[in-house]
């Protein structure tokens, strides 16, 4: 297992590398960080050299002014370049799927294949008040302590206090100026017209309780881009409630 840190665009940048292989890229979503995804590298370490970044922002990376989605793409290439990769399997959940359609669109040329886990392509009209509901919310508290509680009992599907605190522990540690200005970032998104021009094989992962991004969601992305599973049991962190299963997807799309 190695811990270091890269330099993108200036800012220095926090990566985590562990296992041996075919690279696989993980992309934390919003207000995560690399212990997001604690429950995976045993797993995916004894297929694949595992890569994952806290991207700017977030974690122990540096924070920026300002950001877009691009940004967020741009830092994924600056860690390949580090790292010297020309191509690379990409697994996004949430916000991080939302980075993984970016980088596509921006270096295709650069990705072997896509992991799009509980994820959005454009925010529907019909998740637009919860939505405004959490920005409302960043607004008008003095620090991430609400926001914390509110991703925590929504995010989490089962009764599962140990899991609950992690989310609240990760999602306290945030910046809430740049977290609220990411959050309305993504707001804005809309890769419609990108899912029918992507070729490289994609794997759409949904969670049946996940109501950040439901599975219709999902199911409306995997339309447009064959091969989507369902992770039962579990709300929008199908990573944390369901690893097993979800690691299960994951390994079985890139070995196949």
């Amino acid at each position: 297992m190695r811990f270091g840190f890269f330099d993108s665009d200036g800012l220095k940048l926090r990566y985590f590398e562990c296992g041996e292989g075919e690279p696989l890229i993980l992309i934390h979503g919003l207000g995560e960080s690399i212990e997001g995804w604690t429950f995976q590298y045993d797993e995916f370490s004894k297929h694949f050299r595992v890569i994952a970044l806290d991207l700017r922002g977030f974690g122990m990376s540096d924070v920026p002014e300002s950001i877009a989605v691009e940004d967020f793409a741009r830092d994924v290439k600056n860690l390949m370049d580090h790292l010297g990769l020309d191509k690379a399997n990409l697994l996004g959940l949430s916000m991080g799927g939302v980075v993984c359609l970016e980088f596509y669109r921006k270096y295709p040329e650069m990705a072997k294949s896509l992991i799009l886990a509980n994820t959005l392509h454009k925010l529907p009209e019909e998740a637009k008040p919860m939505f405004e509901q959490r920005l409302k919310l960043l607004e008008s508290s003095p620090d991430m302590s609400q926001i914390a509680e509110f991703i925590a009992e929504m995010s989490i599907h089962q009764d599962r206090k140990d899991l609950k605190d992690m989310v609240r522990t990760i999602i306290r540690k945030n910046n809430k100026e740049f977290y609220t200005m990411v959050t309305a970032e993504i707001g804005r998104v809309n890769y419609e017209s990108l899912l029918p021009q992507i070729k490289v094989p994609t794997l759409v992962i949904v969670a049946e309780y996940d109501i950040t991004t439901p599975p219709a969601l999902g199911r409306e992305i995997a339309r447009l881009i064959p091969g989507s599973k369902i992770v039962r049991n579990s709300a929008h962190l199908a990573k944390l409630e369901n690893p097993e299963e979800f690691n299960k997807y994951v390994v079985e799309f890139l070995k196949n």
